[in-house]
């Protein structure tokens, strides 16, 4: 039992909040370790990029893995499934720009021919998904 000081009879109301303190720390560690593997889909290595710039939006991925596997919607997808699931999408009053995930190895006529599908589906807007790469240093850039 806890009592005010300078007090011989009366109890001191108070919540002890180490225990819930470190609660907080341990769920906030566990959010930060989970939260990037929900966001990983099928494994691609991209290509670098150093113009390149965030999209901040709700755009539709459509990945294509070293193996030519094609993923849409976070949905392992054929190419005539794929065909009709951007079909349907454009039919949707907004239409969200499309962001292809091409692995560097996939050859580029393959990757051409998932943007000219995603066209002919009606998207106009469609953008590639890059790594940043580290910047050369500025005497690097003027010997080339």
């Amino acid at each position: 039992m806890a009592f005010t000081p300078g007090s011989k009879h009366g109890q001191m109301a108070d919540i002890n909040m180490t225990p819930l303190i470190d609660v907080m720390l341990v769920l906030l560690i566990i959010f930060m370790v989970a939260a990037p593997m929900l966001t990983t889909g099928v494994d691609v290595k991209l290509p670098e990029s150093r113009t390149g710039k965030s999209l901040e939006s709700e755009a539709l991925v459509v990945t294509l893995a070293r193996d030519g596997a094609l993923e849409f919607d976070r949905r392992t997808v054929s190419e005539e499934g794929l065909r009709k699931a951007l079909v349907q999408k454009a039919m949707e009053a907004r239409k969200p720009p499309i962001l292809v995930r091409a692995d560097h190895n996939i050859p580029y006529g393959r990757v051409i021919g998932v943007v000219d599908m995603i066209r002919e589906a009606g998207f106009s807007q469609v953008g590639f998904v890059t790594q940043g790469a580290a910047q050369a240093p500025p005497d690097a850039r003027n010997e080339k």
